[in-house]
Order: C-alpha cells, then structure tokens, then sequence
C-alpha cells in the first residue's frame, strides 16, 4: 500500500509539473502575440476607444479568459509549489492552500466580470 500512495502523490506533482509548462507556454505566445497587435498592427493611440472594440469581440473575450485562468493557475500554482516546500506544519499548509485558492476564485470572478463587462 506504501507503493502506491507514493506513486498517486507523483503522478500529481507530475501533472501539476507538466501543467506548469504549458501554461508558462501559453502565457509566453499571448504576451507576445498582444505585444505585437498593440504596438505593429494597431494604429495610432492607445485609448479605451480604439481597444474596445476588439476587446468586446467574442474572440477576444475568449482568448482574454483563458488567458485569466492559465495566469491564476500558473501564478497561484507556483506559489503554492514553493510554500508547499517550506511549510511543514499541515494546519498551516491546509490554511495557506485555503487562502491560495479563496484569492484564486475572487481573482477569477472579479476578471471574469472585467471582461464581459467590456462593451465597444
């Protein structure tokens, strides 16, 4: 039975592992593709009237979405990994990972809104 707990315990490290690089991949490929919208092919000023047009597209909610939940994942998985590292005590490790994800659920609602509430 000891054999097996071990092996459920690093197939998840394993997931959480591969989950992180792929959301770091995403990540890395949206800055850069918003890199180049907002300063090659836009034209003129930036301003909320000319973003929010192309901000109200369901394309754009979309990417801007899964763009909101790889950051929280990436950033809040990240965090969690290195505290996991150091905590010893599982009271606070079961507190921290309760703050993690209550801050994680209010980031994603809060985002969640900002971008449907956006109107071009």
């Amino acid at each position: 039975m000891v054999g097996s707990k071990s092996l459920v315990k690093r197939n998840r490290g394993a997931l959480s592992w591969f989950l992180q690089r792929i959301t770091a991949l995403y990540l890395f490929v949206f800055l850069i593709a918003h890199f180049v919208i907002m300063h090659f092919v836009g034209t003129g000023e930036v301003t909320y009237e000319t973003v929010a047009p192309r901000l109200s597209s369901p394309l754009w909610k979309a990417g801007d979405l899964l763009f909101l939940v790889f950051a929280l994942y990436h950033g809040l998985n990240g965090l969690w990994q290195v505290l996991e590292d150091y905590t010893k005590s599982r009271g606070l490790r079961l507190f921290l990972y309760s703050l993690i994800l209550t801050i994680g659920i209010i980031l994603l609602v809060v985002g969640t809104v900002t971008i449907f509430s956006v109107k071009g």
